[in-house]
């Protein structure tokens, strides 16, 4: 934060009683005295991005670096239209508690100050809230941070929902994500993040035996349907549906594959806009690998008018 900034923050926040909660720095959350706001009015003020720490329990574990990109050509467009969430530290320093996907952003772009709103909330919480309100955290991270939340406030699955404002079934839901292998669970955070949560929670309620086995029909593009289709059939059928062979994977369902679809081409969209702006730095390399994505576009959508 520049020098001229904080001071003047300082001055609008009231440094010089102290005043009930009253935080590190002498930067305030509560209610504003030249304007008169309420205690509930978030307090914005411009940070050095050095002074800014990441939270080691972030929700969200893994960053799309294509969405990240996307991102930061839309700060350099427009702005930051949502500051990130910060909890002061002593020393004027701050913990991020919302919001390191615009942070990293912020760094792309080589910005040195970031807006942030101050908060006094419980840092897990909060960061959990911010995650799912504005880019849906995918299934085991979101599982991840609810079991976090239970093992350091000892929550009920009642009280854990009020909380995130979830009910109860999808809580308890949510939760028996974690209780699938890890092996399985790393898989998909790393590779197949696009199954959908729905998808995950089948395969979580199902019988233990069955895990393996659904995880790789879902890892096919196997729907919901598809998936509870299968436990019905291990339900019903035990040792004759064993010794008979394999089906052949199932197809996704229509409107999956059509979910699936337009997110892939909304995503293709967004980092060619990127493309499009930085081209100008193209070197040889990434020409001949936009030359071989314009031949594979060309490719399908040839293959699709002569179906």
């Amino acid at each position: 934060m520049s020098r001229k900034f904080e001071r003047k923050t300082r001055e609008l926040l009231g440094t010089a009683a102290e005043p009930a909660g009253a935080m590190a720095g002498g930067l305030t959350v509560g209610s504003d005295r030249l304007f008169g706001t309420s205690a509930g009015f978030p307090h914005v003020v411009e940070l050095d991005l050095a002074r800014v720490h990441r939270n080691p329990d972030q929700p969200r574990r893994h960053f799309d670096e294509a969405e990240l990109r996307s991102l930061a050509s839309s700060i350099e467009r427009h702005g930051l239209q949502n500051p990130i969430l910060v909890r002061p530290l002593p020393q004027g320093e701050y913990l991020l508690i919302g919001g390191e996907r615009r942070v990293r952003a912020h760094e792309m772009l080589g910005r040195k100050t970031v807006f942030a709103i101050l908060t006094s909330g419980d840092p897990d919480e909060i960061g959990l809230i911010d995650n799912v309100q504005r880019v849906d955290l995918n299934a085991v991270e979101y599982a991840a941070a609810l079991a976090r939340l239970i093992d350091k406030h000892g929550y009920t699955h009642d009280e854990l929902a009020a909380v995130v404002g979830r009910d109860r079934t999808d809580v308890t839901k949510l939760l028996a994500i974690m209780g699938l292998p890890a092996e399985m669970r790393e898989e998909y955070a790393t590779r197949f993040a696009h199954v959908s949560r729905s998808v995950m929670i089948e395969i979580a309620a199902a019988p233990a035996e069955l895990h393996a086995r659904l995880w790789e029909r879902a890892k096919e593009g196997a729907s919901v349907k598809a998936v509870r289709q299968a436990k019905r059939e291990h339900a019903n059928g035990g040792a004759a549906e064993d010794a008979s062979p394999p089906e052949p994977p199932q197809e996704p369902d229509a409107k999956e594959a059509m979910r699936t679809l337009q997110a892939s081409v909304k995503r293709i969209l967004r980092d060619v806009a990127v493309v499009r702006e930085r081209c100008r730095y193209l070197d040889p390399d990434n020409r001949d690998r936009l030359m071989r994505l314009r031949a594979e576009i060309d490719a399908i959508l040839e293959g699709e008018a002569g179906a």
